[in-house]
């Protein structure tokens, strides 16, 4: 899988089918199930999560060891991606406007209570600018203010904003303490959650503990449910290969694995995870060749994107449609059909003939698979055929976070293929694709296409099917422009062994509570 940079915990910062809960339910990773009594539970990550601070991180593989130790307000029905009860049992919604009422007798692992008061003073901490978190705006707007009252949350904002209600009641929520000593929260936790980390070894595993008293987990689950495990190893594994073959020998019991490995797992129980497996973001820094739109699209218009999807996907995944990867999401709708230039190699070769000057390209690319390997050396050779000067850097996910997305200098890159925006809320995408360019801002890419903020600012106001609609005309202008192409969604599959889920994970979340450890 790729590096992915997600905004909602899904949230996105979601990806799960549902199954009963009782001993004789069936789920992934088990047919009757048989569940163990505080056994261990051991799964992996593809690459080192870094920073665990909720608070501070929109890294999905962070998102993912949060999952065990912090709750939201609301929890996303994987099927419906409709709010269900968490640490919120009802809300209230408007276009300025969000309340939720928090259920009674919530505590923290450390036996404290968590309270509305608590989950205002995550909100308010995040909008301090002085902290710069990068949730602010991806979920908290920066013009938000979280009060409460008793144990109602509300939250204002001074313009619309949509999908709010959504956003923010995706946010891992941490505890008092963690709040005054944030970076605690580093390499540990302090949420509400059924599990606490114990230990973290920075490259190869995070280690966590089931906690007492834990009882308003999603369908009813508890500290005491039946086959919650005690403890949970996430190991770091970036190997497809090592992947499978820990599954195989019982050194884990939940993996997502792709590719040819995959042949070897067909025993396994597996539940699908739609997500984005390719995408091609251009640099438009002042300066680059591809800060102009007739070269993105020359350079786009060189490479033929059905074949780019079969190499990334190694055959099984598809054309993806629009930046919204996940399944489900919040809208619906295809804004890449008829926007971007059709594959035409003669047309892109004389597009960058007319351009006059030599174009250098320095494509950064996750090489820690072959297909991903195989796709950066395809476009590579398509670009050079162009009469594009092509120099690839290759290097893991870690690798392409640092060179694009916290890139220290924004010139030293030209285009990736290997960081991934996913999300299922399309309000997350602007503070990404516009605003401030980096450093000053989170605008990695230096993008600037005023008819996307114009239509942005349109759809902010909006609800329902006429904020979609409005949202898909949006992204569209991205894709007429070719600032950035979504290439190909992979359904890739978490497979169980010895264990199961309660939910169909998404972008290879679970919550910790969805977890059950198969005798």
């Amino acid at each position: 899988m790729k590096r992915r940079v997600a905004a909602v915990a899904l949230l996105l910062i979601a990806v799960p089918a549902l199954a009963a809960c009782g001993g004789s339910s069936s789920g992934a990773g088990g047919g009757q199930a048989d569940f163990a009594a505080d056994g261990s539970f051991a799964v992996a990550v593809d690459s080192d999560p870094g920073d665990l601070n909720p608070l501070v991180t929109n890294l999905v593989n962070a998102q993912i060891v949060g999952m065990y130790s912090y709750d939201t307000l609301i929890f996303g029905d994987p099927e419906t991606a409709k709010p269900t009860p968490f640490l919120a049992t009802s809300w209230t919604e408007s276009p300025t406007k969000v309340t939720y009422t928090l259920r009674d007798g919530i505590t923290c692992a450390d036996g404290t209570s968590f309270t509305a008061q608590t989950a205002a003073d995550n909100l308010n901490w995040i909008v301090a600018p002085a902290n710069k978190s990068p949730r602010l705006d991806s979920v908290v707007p920066a013009d938000a203010k979280a009060s409460a009252n008793g144990n109602v949350l509300t939250v204002t904002t001074s313009k619309p904003r949509p999908f709010m209600l959504y956003d923010i009641g995706a946010q891992q929520m941490v505890c008092e303490h963690g709040l005054k000593n944030p970076k605690s929260l580093s390499a540990g936790s302090d949420g509400t959650g059924p599990f606490v980390i114990d230990h973290v070894v920075a490259g190869d595993s995070i280690t966590l503990t089931r906690r007492e008293g834990y009882t308003w987990g999603p369908k009813n689950s508890t500290s005491d449910t039946p086959g919650l495990p005690k403890t949970v190893t996430i190991k770091i594994v970036p190997s497809p290969s090592t992947r499978a073959n820990l599954l195989l020998s019982g050194q884990l019991n939940a993996a997502m694995v792709s590719g040819k490995d995959e042949d070897r797992l067909t025993n396994l129980k597996s539940q699908p995870s739609p997500t984005m497996s390719g995408m091609i973001v251009y640099n438009h820094h002042q300066g680059l060749p591809t800060a102009d739109a007739d070269v993105r699209r020359a350079l786009t218009q060189a490479i033929d994107l059905d074949t780019l999807t079969r190499i990334l996907t190694g055959g099984k995944g598809e054309r993806a449609t629009s930046l919204l990867s996940e399944n489900p999401s919040l809208c619906t709708y295809d804004t890449v059909k008829g926007e971007l230039p059709s594959y035409n190699a003669d047309a892109a070769a004389k597009a960058v003939h007319a351009v006059g000057k030599p174009i250098n390209i320095t494509l950064v690319y996750d090489n820690t698979t072959d297909t991903g390997s195989a796709a950066a050396e395809y476009v590579a050779k398509q670009w050079e055929a162009a009469g594009a000067v092509v120099k690839l850097d290759g290097g893991d996910e870690n690798y392409v976070i640092s060179r694009t997305f916290a890139a220290k200098d924004p010139s030293g890159w030209t285009a990736s293929l290997g960081l991934n925006l996913q999300s299922g809320t399309p309000a997350i995408f602007p503070q990404y694709l516009s605003g401030p360019a980096a450093p000053a801002g989170t605008n990695f890419a230096s993008i600037d296409n005023k008819d996307y903020n114009t239509r942005v600012a349109a759809a902010a106001g909006l609800a329902g099917d006429a904020a979609c609609k409005a949202w898909a005309g949006a992204e569209q202008a991205l894709m007429r422009s070719t600032d950035l192409i979504p290439v190909s969604v992979t359904p890739y599959k978490m497979y169980f062994s010895h264990a199961m889920a309660l939910y169909q994970p998404i972008g290879g979340q679970l919550p910790g509570s969805a977890i059950r450890v198969l005798k």
